[in-house]
């Protein structure tokens, strides 16, 4: 399966941000020791709703909390 790496600024409030590429995410004043990589797959990034690509990127958040 392939996948797009996005990177995420979780907030104390438990919602979250991503960018596209820490880079960016410089440039917007975020400190990128602070994203985590979250792999998307393609196919939700690609065609995926704005709502898909949040519930995925929640639930990857969870399950690496948890571990």
């Amino acid at each position: 399966m392939e996948t797009t790496p996005l990177y995420v600024l979780s907030r104390p409030d438990g919602t979250f941000k991503f960018y596209v590429t820490p880079d960016y995410a410089k440039e917007q004043g975020v400190n990128p020791d602070k994203l985590v990589c979250v792999e998307v797959p393609s196919s939700i990034y690609a065609t995926g709703s704005v709502d898909d690509l949040s519930t995925f990127i929640a639930q990857e958040l969870e399950k690496q909390a948890s571990s």
